[in-house]
Parts: C-alpha cells; sequence; structure tokens
C-alpha cells in the first residue's frame, strides 16, 4: 500500500521547493513527475521537474488512459502519469503528487486513502510578489492567476491539512512530520502486527 502525499496551492505559494528540501532530506519519498505541454521555465530539466511535452502526444496519452488524473490550465495540459503507483519497491516510504488545487481533488476522489495538504500563502500581496520574482510570470499571467484565485482558495478548504508558508523552513518541517506521521497510521504498520502474531503462535 502506498502512501500517497498530495501537496496543493495555488501558483508562486513555493510548492515546488518544499517538496525539493523534502526529497534531499528523505530518499526514501519519490515525487511523481506530472506530464506537461507547457515550455520549461529557467533551471526546469525534464524529467526532474516535469515531463515536457506536445499537445499531440498529450492527447495521445489521454486516449490511451496513461493518466491518474489530468487538467488543461489556461492553455496547457497537465498530467499524472499511472505508472508513479507501479513500483512495488519497499524502500518508497511515501509517493509525493505536486498539483493544482483541481487536480488535487481529482486524485483525491480517485483514492480517497491519499492525504492532502494545502499550503497558503501569509497574503493576496505576498502572493503577488512571489509571482513577479519569479520572473518568468508576465503581467497578463499574474492578473489570470489571480482571477482564478478565487476558486483555488475555496477548494483548499477541503484539504486534510493547512499550512501558511510564512517560513520556509518551519514549512518544511511542517510537511515532514505530517508525512512522517502518515507512515505511522495502522494500515501502514499492519504487516508488521501480523509478523508479531506470527511469532506468538
Amino acid at each position: 500500500m502506498i502512501n500517497g502525499v498530495i501537496i496543493g496551492g495555488c501558483s508562486g505559494v513555493g510548492k515546488s521547493t518544499i517538496i525539493r528540501r523534502l526529497l534531499q532530506a528523505h530518499p526514501e519519498f519519490r515525487f511523481s513527475v506530472s506530464w506537461t505541454t507547457r515550455e520549461p521555465r529557467p533551471g526546469e530539466e525534464e524529467g526532474i521537474h516535469y515531463h515536457f511535452t506536445s499537445t499531440e502526444e498529450f492527447e495521445r496519452l489521454i486516449e490511451e488512459n496513461g493518466f491518474l488524473e489530468w487538467e488543461k490550465v489556461y492553455e496547457d495540459y497537465y498530467g499524472t502519469p499511472k505508472e508513479v503507483l507501479e513500483s512495488d519497491s519497499d524502500e518508497i516510504t511515501a509517493v509525493i503528487f505536486e498539483l493544482d488545487t483541481r487536480g488535487a481533488i481529482k486524485l483525491k476522489e480517485k483514492y480517497p486513502q491519499f492525504s492532502t495538504i494545502a499550503l497558503l500563502p501569509p497574503s493576496i500581496e505576498d502572493l503577488r510578489k512571489r509571482l513577479t520574482q519569479r520572473g518568468s510570470e508576465t503581467e497578463e499571467t499574474i492578473a489570470r492567476r489571480q482571477a482564478y484565485l478565487q476558486k483555488e482558495l475555496q477548494r483548499l478548504l477541503t484539504f486534510d491539512f493547512a499550512l501558511i508558508n510564512d517560513n520556509l523552513e518551519e514549512t518544511v518541517q511542517l510537511v515532514r512530520r505530517i508525512i512522517l506521521a502518515l507512515n505511522n497510521r495502522t494500515k501502514f504498520v499492519a504487516p508488521h502486527v501480523e509478523k508479531l502474531l506470527d511469532d506468538l503462535k
């Protein structure tokens, strides 16, 4: 059984940075690399941040039922590949998904045993500043994202956990503690309980 952890939030809230810190500290966590048709941002690498592909290839994968979930966000497709759940390695203790709010809710509906963590900005002004400093957003895309923000924030109210990302290091540690605690739910240690019962025989 896989401990799936979906980290969601609006664009610019810090999802990628927090996940990168978690993966550096915990090689036993696996990151689900999504597919997208958008252009890479500065510093993004194929196969690490995303699988970058064409619209034609993405739509072919949709037809072949190759995604756990997929969304069209503005003009671009984003999708979670099915293959991420196919590993049977005992060394992987959690699979982390980085999704927008719609994708997170769709994946949670399909796999209700997964947990959702919402990342919230300290303020709208702080979020606007982060998007501007990222350097990859135009005034038009920032305005478009903010128009979409109300729906995103309302969706985040349905998540299992919610953290305000006003201090990066503290937020990383809180997300880390949540994931480690989730790994100790009874259903994940059931094999060990079974072993103890066998030893009693």
